[in-house]
């Protein structure tokens, strides 16, 4: 049977271009040899124009004819079909991408990406390796946006094109950049409502049932190129703060990436005291993070840098008080703190981890005319059952270090850190004091924190390694994907001493919990804590001990 083809595509263009050029070529030709005998210089040289195109138009036909010689019609049906059955290209990307394996490259904005993986997935996912940008949904909540490590959320990563900008639909709320990354806008923000239920203690206070809003927290970030910034308020136990705001300029030193920032900035200081209380694996940061604490607080204004490495990096902080703070005397000045923290992992592979960490911070006070501590033991819905020490002289410095030890092996976790502080009192005070008694005095403060736990459903455990802190995990299984979500059971056991300290006292307590991942930035929490404390100063002298269980719906985006 004999099959006829069609002329193919290329070879009707050329026979369709060759018969347009040649009716227009005759038909200019014509006009001008009628109007040649004038010596128009322009008719002489559009005849030269129009002849020299003529040549280059056959060379095109001569070339064209030998690529169609070579050509078969099983090569020209199979490329015709190709085209007919290839999809038109479209703005919204409906599959997600997950980023895993090794250290991805930082970029900056503006910086084209080379991923050493990048695979399309389907649920189910794969567990990412430890320590991998593939296994956090996101950066940390106190990093700066233009770093260029944030993974994608592959429960609702979503994008579309509007106008030339590229709105991305991730943690809950859209972000807008250019195409590039080189400029981008985004809200943030949290929401952690708590509640607790403390029982055992053997003062009635302690035994109480309380709701508290943990946090309210809103705000917006952005970049241009390299320059990025932040900007936050939270409304929390009944009154409204500011929390970030700061701007960081990212630079690459030597091969490193660096940060400069300036501005009111989250502190780092040991593993759960460098964690945002979104991330955190409990409802509240260890005995470490809530014991060896400055004077000032968890923010503070003031200048930081940071420099990172491909298994380390270190930052250097020098602050005041935080925005918030207000004097009570004119002309008052800050706390100053000089902070440093530094982290390093030798070793790692496809499914373990080992990070080794070290931080310090040294404080010149103010004047004041007392210092008292409350340390919290069971949650922020019972504040009242805690380790108290004064009031007593106000300090005059105080010099502060701990260590850490991190580790991971498949879907487990561990974790330890420990610290002291030493503290020195003044001599005098700005007003008469009743404390007198402890002028000059000087004594240490130290506490002890191991806890471990393990995602039940395979979850790489949510280990930043970038700047080796919590974040956030990739949930493989989450509810929006028809999934049973992520869970993961933990335990931790704390140890506080103040007792070299006047009037200080010393307490323990053990926490186990569970936490329900319903997506990657959303969860439940369930803990139970046991506190026992020995106080010898405050309204609740004596031993004494006591339970509360807390339960937290959180939602990060």
């Amino acid at each position: 049977m004999t099959q006829h083809l069609a002329p193919s595509r290329p070879a009707r263009l050329a026979r369709y271009s060759s018969l347009v050029i040649s009716l227009t070529l005759g038909t200019v030709l014509d006009a001008a040899t009628a109007r040649a005998t004038s010596a128009d210089p322009e008719v002489q040289e559009l005849i030269r124009l129009v002849k020299q195109q003529s040549k280059q138009i056959h060379d095109l036909q001569s070339r064209l004819a030998k690529v169609e010689k070579h050509t078969t019609p099983h090569t020209v049906a199979t490329q015709t079909a190709q085209n007919a059955v290839k999809p038109p290209s479209v703005a919204r990307t409906n599959t997600p991408t997950l980023h895993s394996g090794p250290v991805e490259p930082v970029a900056f904005g503006g910086d084209t990406p080379q991923l050493a993986a990048q695979t399309q997935t389907t649920y189910p996912l794969l567990a990412a390796a430890p320590g991998s940008y593939g296994a956090v949904s996101n950066m940390p909540s106190g990093s700066a946006p233009v770093m260029g490590v944030a993974s994608q959320i592959p429960t609702s990563n979503r994008s579309t094109t509007i106008g030339g900008l590229v709105l991305k639909w991730g943690k809950g709320l859209p972000q807008i950049t250019t195409p590039d990354n080189a400029y981008s806008f985004r809200m943030r923000g949290r929401i952690l409502a708590d509640y607790g239920s403390g029982f055992g203690s053997r003062y009635p206070e302690h035994n109480i049932s309380r709701t508290v809003m943990r946090a309210a927290r809103i705000g917006v970030e952005g970049n241009a190129h390299q320059l990025s910034w932040v900007l936050e308020g939270d409304y929390s136990n009944n009154q409204l703060s500011v929390m970030s705001a700061f701007v960081t300029w990212s630079d690459k030193m030597a091969g490193h990436l660096v940060e400069y920032s300036l501005g009111n900035k989250f502190n780092e200081r040991g593993f759960d005291g460098s964690t945002g209380s979104d991330q955190t694996v409990f409802l509240d940061r260890d005995g470490v993070a809530n014991t060896l604490l400055p004077v000032k607080g968890w923010y503070g204004m003031g200048g930081a840098f940071k420099i990172f490495g491909k298994d380390w990096h270190v930052a250097t902080q020098i602050t005041g008080n935080d925005v918030n703070t207000i004097n009570q005397t004119n002309n008052i000045r800050d706390d100053i703190t000089y902070m440093l923290r530094t982290h390093y992992i030798p070793w790692r592979n496809e499914t373990s981890l080992l990070h080794l960490g070290a931080w310090g911070f040294y404080e010149d006070v103010k004047p004041a005319t007392s210092f008292s501590q409350n340390i919290r033991l069971l949650a922020r819905t019972d504040d009242a059952f805690a380790l108290q020490f004064g009031p007593t002289m106000p300090i005059a410095n105080s010099l502060a270090g701990g260590l850490e030890l991190f580790g991971i092996w498949k879907s487990a976790w561990f974790l330890a850190e420990g610290g002291v502080r030493h503290i020195k009192l003044r001599d005098t005070a700005p007003l008469p004091s009743t404390n007198m008694a402890y002028a000059g005095a000087s004594g240490t403060e130290k506490a002890v924190s191991v806890q471990t736990g393990i995602f039940l459903t395979g979850e790489t455990p949510n280990y930043f390694a970038h700047t080796g802190q919590w974040a956030t995990p990739r949930i493989l299984h989450p509810m929006t994907a028809d999934g049973w979500g992520g869970w993961e059971l933990a335990a931790r056991l704390d140890w506080i001493d103040a007792s070299s300290l006047p009037t200080g006292g010393r307490a323990w307590t053990a926490t186990v919990g569970v936490n329900w991942y319903l997506l990657s930035f959303a969860r439940i929490m369930l803990n139970y804590t046991h506190a026992d404390v020995t106080n010898r100063t405050g309204k609740y002298i004596g031993s004494n001990s006591g339970n509360i269980i807390g339960v937290r719906s959180a939602v990060t985006f």
